[in-house]
């Protein structure tokens, strides 16, 4: 089946709202669990789906290791870590599960990349210590614009 709308998981270094748009150039710092992908909006209640595998589950604890380049994009590395590798693996599993399609799934399970986009106004310094304790869905699409993005909404895993 092929869908349309396109979402991310993604988890915010700093908290962000419900209903927050920015520019695609202008996101906040994150680490993104599961890359652009999707789904069918109508037969996947992601606080349902994300509740059934994450509640209660510890915060992951990584930390920014290098600066690095990954195509064109300037980002941060974060320590690949088990309880890193598996959140990511649990997420794309889950996801896969509900029928998700990814846009670059040479890039989920062993070829994930755990990393921070360096962006224009901030980023990782080597060292930082990242706590991952929550997952935000992403709206790519945000009433049809590709430039736009979206919070939909932010689950707290513990």
């Amino acid at each position: 089946m092929i869908y349309s709308q396109k979402y991310s998981l993604v988890h915010f270094i700093e908290p962000l709202e419900i209903g927050v748009q920015f520019h695609m150039s202008e996101w906040p710092l994150h680490t993104t669990l599961a890359d652009v992908f999707a789904i069918d909006p109508q037969g996947a209640d992601f606080e349902r789906l994300l509740a059934s595998k994450f509640i209660g589950y510890p915060p992951v604890r990584t930390a920014a290791t290098a600066d690095s380049i990954l195509g064109t994009t300037r980002v941060v590395l974060l320590d690949k870590t088990k309880e890193l590798l598996n959140l990511h693996d649990n997420v794309i599993n889950l996801l896969e599960q509900n029928g998700a399609v990814f846009n670059t799934p040479e890039f989920n399970k062993e070829g994930f990349i755990p990393h921070s986009t360096i962006q224009n106004s901030e980023r990782l310094d080597i060292g930082q210590k990242v706590i991952i304790d929550s997952l935000s869905l992403i709206d790519m699409f945000p009433d049809g614009d590709w430039q736009q993005r979206k919070v939909l909404f932010t689950f707290c895993m513990s």
